[in-house]
């Protein structure tokens, strides 16, 4: 009996270790505040890619047609054109054809603007119209007022072609449409263009109509509280408001990505927050349609992240889990080329009959890479966007929906897993307490699979097999130090392999070095001396350290001073960083006072080594060093072997600011920095002036830079003048007038400071771009970037 109440006991407290072990990494791993959540979401998300990997390994391809995909394909292109050639009269005739084979839908996963030509754009309307089948795509994007892109208090005005009757002037058209003759002469003046030479319109004359989105018929009334929840945007980028009036329905086509940048969860709705209304997705507004779902027949309950779709009879036609931004986990059937694929030039009597879509959904859109549609997805990494559309529609039409385990049912479970097993291991030694977590872990992983290859019901796995971990640790921990004290030692001491900077850190925090590291936000920091190779031809080696000890020990106390990182030294150059390994909120700013710092440091061993007479040669005098900053996310953390690590940084962010310190020769200027560093740091707190939009070299994708002259009112007024007669000059830069910014620059030329070994200055390299581009155009679709072919 005793030893029975003690085996009780015994297991009582192992039970309880596995509760509590197990609900503190639940917590620990989930609590939003915490950054394992991050780590462990994107485990999470792996096993989720994984387990739809293994549900669609034997898909079928084209094995679904009830909803059909007509590809802009490259066989398209071929037989057709360059779509970007194609007017948009060729899509009202493909829409006449397919609407003439009575389908149930047809969705454009296409975004249109209107073409210059209006008469190609009524043939679209008027076919969108007479069908009364097809759903056009809205875009919603966020304001950019660095870029002048302000936040919309509603949907631009769009135009439409009006053919005036006999007898009907601007006053009988301005009552028609306006339900006002005073705005006739509105009409006169937008259409001034069009009228014959004695401004008298005729029988049959084209004038335009301008005319406002249909929002009352087309948005959600949802409360604003429940608008706040979903992914929002500030602007409305269609323009083609006449297209989205003569559509059956609209609604936004963008997937908005995981933060790995894969597609697992598609959007219900979108929140056009800057003017207060709410849009369906374009595949819920044409489900909704199909299923006889009213505008008000969406119920959203966020308490129980559910979302409920009633018809007009009131029946709830739908009930589909959503997460806290009321999206669906998109259910992929399979992988690419599981839905049915039409060229879109077949799309035509000669063949396909249009009979062939019949009662069937249609999709329109584009599979080619260069149409930018391609998307990564749990499936595959590159996926077109338009049958991730299909298969979002397919679920919705067939009611069948990947369904999470709520929050709630998955602690209950950890917790009853956690304990069971605690009260197990608590009995057993080591080996068979492995085991049997193995065992556990396995269990997990087969149930896990099972309800979502046999039900789409989906388990947490990584959050579960880290806590059966933790449990196994807990219970074994409590046998050595507790039950097995009398048996226990303790064994501590560092590894040999350690490098010294890694010591105060191990005392300090008591882990152990490991190779990897973490990403955020952070600034790099590079430095180089100009010429350096200069300085050793007329320095002997022992005077050439001792010159460049005594600049770097200068340099650095100022780094440090400011909070930086040495990263490390490489011959005359300082790598850097800001904001780890202590994480701090104004590491752009200290980056760009340091450089200014730095820059003074210099200014006084430069005074310093001219009052030393001969002891240095004249260039030592003029010694000048160049700086590149750049903030964004990137890696830092011990890197290096498993014997020999070091702390530094990696990724694109440092390579940039590498490349800008390098290329800032190439302006003649010594500190230059990204937009975003600025942005971040606070443009108001320093005097700066843009330098250019530069492809650096070995980058593809262009930056913005900026030159940091002094600190906040720190500016001699000439150079003040200078900055503003520059600025001027790149305005007219980047609106292609080069003759007006040639003049500018010009001007702001003999401004530019001046000193002895200063290679060049920012006017003069721009007033020879303004000769380059006035004898070879960019083009009308240059966005003000210049590449770098050089360092």
């Amino acid at each position: 009996m005793i030893q029975l109440r003690a085996m009780l006991n015994k297991a009582l407290i192992g039970a309880g270790l596995g509760l509590v072990s197990a609900f503190f990494l639940w917590f620990i791993t989930s609590a939003d505040w915490l950054f394992l959540k991050k780590v462990v979401d994107g485990y999470e998300y792996r096993s989720y890619d994984a387990r739809f990997k293994a549900r669609t390994a034997d898909y079928r391809e084209e094995s679904i047609d009830t909803v059909l995909i007509v590809d802009i394909d490259q066989q398209s292109i071929n037989e057709l054109g360059n779509y970007f050639r194609w007017f948009h009269d060729k899509h009202g005739t493909l829409i006449d054809y397919i609407s003439s084979g009575h389908p149930r839908a047809i969705i454009f996963d296409v975004l249109f603007d209107a073409e210059p030509d209006l008469n190609h754009d009524t043939a679209f309307v008027a076919a969108t119209y007479r069908s009364g089948l097809v759903y056009h795509a809205i875009s919603l994007s966020q304001a950019d007022t660095l870029n002048f892109q302000y936040p919309m208090e509603a949907p631009p005005e769009g135009v439409h072609l009006h053919v005036l009757a006999a007898g009907e002037g601007f006053s009988e058209a301005a009552v028609r449409f306006f339900g006002d003759p005073a705005a006739a002469d509105y009409l006169r003046e937008i259409n001034a263009d069009l009228l014959p030479p004695d401004g008298l319109p005729r029988a049959g004359q084209v004038i335009r109509i301008p005319t406002v989105l249909d929002a009352p018929n087309m948005i959600l009334p949802l409360p604003p509280e429940t608008a706040a929840r979903f992914p929002s945007g500030e602007r409305f980028d269609i323009t083609f408001i006449d297209l989205l009036n003569s559509a059956a329905g609209i609604g936004s086509a963008n997937f908005p990505q995981d933060s790995d940048g894969i597609i697992r969860r598609a959007p219900t709705a979108v929140y056009f927050s800057s003017a207060g209304q709410v849009y369906p997705s374009l595949t819920m507004t044409a489900a909704m349609n199909l299923l006889d779902v009213p505008l008000d027949g969406l119920e959203y309950d966020f308490d129980d992240r559910r979302l409920r779709m009633r018809n007009r009879d009131g029946q709830i036609v739908r009930d589909m889990p959503i997460d806290e931004q009321g999206r669906i986990w998109v259910n992929y059937y399979g992988k690419y080329r599981t839905f049915r694929y039409i060229p879109y030039a077949w799309v035509s009597p000669d063949m396909l009959p249009a009979e062939y879509f019949k009662d069937k959904v249609v999709l329109v859109g584009s599979t080619l890479a260069g149409l930018m549609d391609l998307r990564s997805t749990p499936v595959q990494e590159t996926f077109p966007g338009v049958e991730i559309h299909a298969n979002v529609i397919m679920s919705l039409l067939q009611g069948e929906f990947v369904r999470p385990v709520s929050k709630s049912t998955t602690v209950i479970l950890i917790l009853l897993l956690g304990g069971i097993l605690g009260a197990i291991l608590v009995h057993v030694r080591t080996i068979w307490s492995l085991l049997a977590t193995l065992a556990a872990i396995g269990l997990w992983l087969l149930l896990a699979y099972e309800r979502f290859l046999g039900g789409l019901v989906v388990l947490e796995i990584v959050r579960p097999l880290i806590s059966v971990g933790g449990v196994f640790l807990s219970v074994n921990l409590y046998q050595f130090l507790v039950l097995d004290k009398d048996k226990r030692f303790l064994k501590k001491t560092f590894s040999t392999y350690m490098s010294p900077e890694l010591i105060d850190q191990l005392m300090t925090s008591g882990i152990e070095p490991k190779l990897g590291g973490e990403s955020r936000v952070l600034t790099a920091y590079f430095t180089d001396i100009q010429s350096f190779s200069s300085f050793s031809e007329i320095l002997t080696a022992t005077e050439l350290v001792t010159l460049l000890n005594e600049y770097l020990t200068a340099m650095t106390d100022v780094l440090l001073e400011q909070g930086g990182t040495l990263d490390k030294y490489e011959g005359d150059a300082i790598v850097a960083f800001f904001g780890a390994p202590l994480p701090m909120e104004d590491h752009a700013v200290r980056a760009i006072r340091t450089a200014l710092v730095m820059q003074q440091s210099l200014a006084d061993l430069r005074e310093k080594w001219s009052s030393e007479g001969d002891k240095w040669p004249t260039m030592v005098h003029g010694m000048r060093m160049r700086i590149g900053i750049n903030t964004g996310e990137f890696v830092t953390g011990n890197m290096g072997s498993t014997t020999r690590m070091n702390y530094t940084m990696m990724g694109d962010i440092v390579n940039t600011a590498a490349r800008l310190e390098a290329s800032a020769k190439q302006y003649g200027i010594y500190i230059q920095c990204t937009t975003q560093t600025l942005k971040n740091a606070g443009p108001d707190a320093f005097e700066w002036r843009d330098i250019d939009k530069v492809k650096v070299m070995g980058k593809s994708e262009a930056v913005e830079t900026v030159e940091i002259m002094a600190r906040k009112g720190g500016l001699a007024p000439e150079l003040s003048r200078m900055r503003e007669i520059f600025q001027n000059g790149i305005e007219s830069y980047r609106r292609q007038k080069w003759d007006e910014a040639r003049q500018f620059f010009e001007e702001s030329e003999p401004l530019e400071e001046v000193f002895d070994k200063r290679p060049g200055n920012p006017s003069r390299v721009y007033i020879e771009r303004c000769d380059f581009f006035k004898a070879n155009p960019p083009g009308t679709d240059w966005d003000g970037s210049w590449s770098l072919t050089s360092k």
